[in-house]
């Protein structure tokens, strides 16, 4: 039993700027930041690259280790702004992610989360779940954007906002 989550959210921002943003480990974690944590990227600062296999503790609140979750970026898709990858660990089987972005007007964007998630019995229930997790991290892409926005200057280009 397969469910898909989707979440859309137009951004005030270039598609350039947030198709960057999107491949950088340290976007991921300030937008799942308060919700959980994943010591093995906390000082990695090169953008993600297709073929990556990765696998860490997922810490719920930052403190609790949930389960080992495994990360495989199967594709970064310069051409059409896509990113997927396939992911499982504890009861999820397999969570396959979009994400997407594309232009949506001058200086505006429109930003995709697309999750098929399989967890057995527990599928429907992992799916709400993520719906609100994702529901969350798009209220923090408006607030990075905001943040992104508010401090730069004419000659400077924010780089990523603060905690």
């Amino acid at each position: 039993m397969v469910k898909t989550v989707n979440i859309e959210s137009e951004l005030a921002a270039d598609m350039d700027r947030v198709w960057h943003l999107m491949q950088l480990p340290a976007t991921f974690l300030y937008l799942c930041r308060g919700l959980f944590g994943v010591p093995a990227l906390a000082h990695r600062t090169e953008p993600m690259r297709a073929g990556e296999l990765g696998t860490g503790w997922l810490m719920a609140f930052h403190v609790l280790p949930a389960y080992r979750h495994t990360i495989e970026v199967r594709s970064i898709d310069e051409a059409t702004h896509t990113i997927r990858t396939h992911e499982y660990g504890g009861r999820i089987r397999s969570w396959n992610h979009t994400l997407h972005v594309e232009p949506a007007g001058p200086g505006r964007c429109r930003y995709a989360d697309t999750i098929e998630i399989d967890a057995g019995w527990c599928t429907g229930l992992v799916a709400l779940g993520a719906a609100g997790i994702f529901r969350y991290r798009h209220r923090r892409w408006h607030r990075l954007i905001r943040s992104q926005v508010s401090r730069q200057t004419p000659n400077t280009r924010a780089e990523f906002p603060p905690r």
